[in-house]
């Protein structure tokens, strides 16, 4: 994996995964190297080899999630997300050609490419949140730069 980063305000990182490339680990590599506090994730295309993702599979408390590995010929059609606290979540798109589906889910470590992938990172400049779960268990995003606004 290397990268690329833009001059000038707001920065865009774009990093590009080769053959065996691991790719949210390495997102979050380039996230800590260029010390990304919050950026949005804008683009991903690509080719997997395996794929590891989860969703949730039950509406409810707790939520039910269910994780699955694809390996084989997997074409990246979207990878979107956002960086908050500097930790990366993101969401991929992908089409696996032994079983003719589209899937979609969280992406998850070990997601590895097949032979390139290109993600477009557009920085935040100015902006501290963190992630965190509420008293009931729901997951928030607390705004660490100001007082939060209420509707």
């Amino acid at each position: 994996m290397h990268y690329f980063v833009s001059e000038g305000a707001p920065r865009v990182i774009l990093p590009i995964y080769e053959r065996d490339d691991f790719l949210l680990e390495g997102l979050q590599d380039v996230v800590q190297k260029e010390g990304i506090e919050t950026a949005t994730i804008v683009s991903g295309i690509g080719s997997l080899q395996r794929a590891n993702i989860h969703t949730f599979a039950r509406f409810g408390f707790p939520p039910e999630e269910k994780y699955q590995t694809f390996e084989g010929a997997l074409e990246m059609g979207s990878l979107q997300g956002s960086v908050i606290g500097s930790e990366v979540h993101a969401h991929v798109t992908f089409y696996h050609w032994d079983t003719r589906a589209s899937m979609v889910g969280h992406l998850d470590p070990g997601t590895q490419v097949a032979y390139m992938a290109e993600v477009t990172l557009v920085e935040i400049e100015g902006v501290r949140a963190e992630r965190f779960r509420d008293a009931v268990g729901d997951y928030r995003v607390r705004d660490l730069t100001r007082v939060a606004v209420h509707d």
